[in-house]
């Protein structure tokens, strides 16, 4: 299949088959009802009338056989109707796209003539893989069409086969470790019918993948809702009775560790179901209580997908499911001020959108495994220190989060988002390492690590940002200075070239007198008077597009 082949196809034929064979069943079905009537003549009673009957029932039940076939194939035109009609609608889309930015679409997918700068690089990878998802979705629904014509002209077809769901097209996975833009346009190369089978039939394909729009990512999470809490029942009572039949109990095996995880992933679910009915408008971008010994999740204030200004905030240590209610009341008062320094700002039109991502597993120290001593610090926690000197945790989340990043851009009606990162502690230096893992197009516009013990980067061209584009705040008496000193996740934050920003006490532009920031964990949260401190405020004008707001 090719491009030349989908702007072919004749929706017109197409539909006229589907009359046809719509005609058909209803001539079909006319005659069976009056084979039928002349089968109940009550008054026919001899041995001419049994034979008669046998002769009507062989001759309906052949056309039985007959109009099941005939439905199995009229459902697939009309489906083939609207998909066609779909993908012809995509193509012409994107042959005036094309067109507008002087590129001409091969009929093979590729870019022919196209310039050489980095915006039109972006517009024609942007082409190639919409184009590519048309023609797999092409050659997806000739397989379809193949499979059921075969089916009835082989006499397989059963009667009320076509009323029961996956018997005409069916929908196509998405591509196997595809890219979020990959994702974003077999996404949109589908008609609404298979969008719909994907989210009810197979929400998991879709839920945690980057770059499809998150009002679906949404719909599908929260429907595997009552599976997952199935799956992990079943999982706790396999495990209850392995440790029931073992008479060492877990002293020799994992069993009893892996409960634990079982039991705290059931919480989670109940956790997130919670979160999810407090917050309607919300949107659960992400679930995945199978992937890491932790749950993990992401959940969006405001559609991400129209917003003009979002924010991803990436946790530190000892982050877990139960913390997205914590950090979910953060990005709410994040939003809000956000929404009232545009307003200030005359851009009331803006709209915005603050997101808690826990798409990886931060080092706990917490549950079998981890560390559990006691530190001189009570604001560090148990093992804080240890723990925020590892790199693997951060290794393995950087990947995920610069993809959470660039499906966020894909995914936007907007041609450009303002994206910010935001990481607190550990986190912080996840988000360094993924926005290092950025690629050519790098999607975030800005940054602020605040509390960070290192993020492995000097300055905003390390990051892959534009200059005075990256920011560093800290509390004077943050205990994560001391890991800070040692430099084994980077330099030391504040003796970065990223411009430090004041967490202290301080009157705002707006007038409002803000508390200062102290210790490791009050640079989000509003202080007693219901306001966000200072170090709050700055995150605010940021992720407003507005740095020049900040207090320095």
């Amino acid at each position: 299949m090719n491009l030349r082949d989908i702007a072919r196809w004749d929706t017109s034929a197409l539909q006229a088959v589907q009359r046809s064979l719509s005609a058909r069943l209803a001539t079909i079905g006319f005659v069976q009802e009056r084979l039928a009537d002349i089968g109940r003549l009550p008054a026919w009673q001899d041995d001419a009338a049994d034979a008669a009957r046998r002769r009507f029932r062989i001759a309906a039940d052949d056309l039985s056989g007959e109009a099941a076939a005939i439905a199995v194939v009229e459902k697939l035109a009309r489906e083939l109707v609207d998909a066609v009609t779909h993908l012809k609608s995509e193509l012409d889309g994107l042959r005036e796209a094309a067109a507008v930015h002087g590129m001409a679409l091969s009929d093979n997918g590729d870019i022919a003539d196209a310039p050489v700068d980095s915006s039109a690089a972006a517009r024609r990878d942007e082409l190639r893989a919409a184009a590519r998802a048309l023609i797999l979705q092409a050659e997806d629904l000739v397989a379809d069409a193949a499979a059921v014509l075969t089916r009835a002209a082989d006499g397989e077809a059963e009667p009320g086969e076509a009323d029961r769901p996956g018997t005409g097209l069916s929908a196509p996975a998405p591509p196997p470790d595809g890219s979020p833009l990959d994702n974003r346009k077999y996404w949109d190369a589908l008609p609404a019918a298979q969008r719909r089978e994907v989210i009810e039939q197979h929400p998991e394909l879709v839920g945690n993948r980057d770059g499809i729009p998150s009002a679906v990512r949404h719909e599908a999470n929260v429907s595997r809702f009552a599976d997952e809490r199935s799956r992990w029942e079943t999982e706790q009572e396999r495990l209850r009775e392995r440790l029931g039949h073992n008479m060492f109990g877990g002293a020799f095996t994992d069993d009893d560790a892996e409960l634990w995880y079982a039991e705290q992933k059931l919480r989670d679910v109940d956790d997130l179901e919670k979160l999810v009915r407090d917050h309607p408008d919300g949107r659960l971008m992400l679930l995945d209580l199978q992937s890491g010994e932790r749950a993990m999740a992401a959940f969006a204030l405001g559609d991400p997908d129209t917003a003009n200004h979002i924010s991803v905030t990436t946790p530190g240590i000892d982050t877990a499911v139960a913390s997205l209610r914590g950090m979910t009341d953060e990005a709410a008062a994040l939003k809000a001020e956000t929404e009232r320094q545009l307003d200030l700002a005359g851009r009331t039109s803006d709209t915005v959108s603050t997101i808690a991502w826990l798409g990886y597993q931060p080092p706990t120290t917490t549950g079998p495994g981890n560390y559990d001593v006691p530190f001189i610090d009570q604001d560090l926690g148990r093992g804080w220190l240890l723990d925020s000197w590892q790199s693997d945790r951060a290794t393995a989340g950087a990947p995920k989060l610069a993809s959470f990043y660039e499906g966020l851009d894909v995914a936007s009606q907007r041609p450009d988002p303002h994206i910010t990162a935001l990481g607190h502690s550990y986190g912080s230096y996840t988000q360094g390492l993924a926005l290092q893992d950025a690629g050519p197009r790098q999607p975030v516009d800005d940054a602020v690590f605040y509390g960070s013990p290192g993020f492995d980067a000097n300055d905003e061209s390390d990051l892959g940002l534009a200059p005075r584009h990256g920011f560093v705040m800290r509390a004077y008496d943050d205990p994560i200075t001391v890991a800070d000193g040692f430099g084994r996740l980077g330099p030391d934050p504040v003796r970065t070239d990223l411009e430090q920003l004041s967490v202290r006490e301080a009157t705002t532009p707006d007038g409002v007198q803000r508390e200062d920031a102290n210790g490791h964990s009050e640079y989000p949260r509003p202080s007693g008077n219901g306001e966000l401190r200072t170090s709050g405020y700055n995150m605010a004008v940021i992720v407003a597009g507005m740095p020049e707001l900040a207090i320095r």
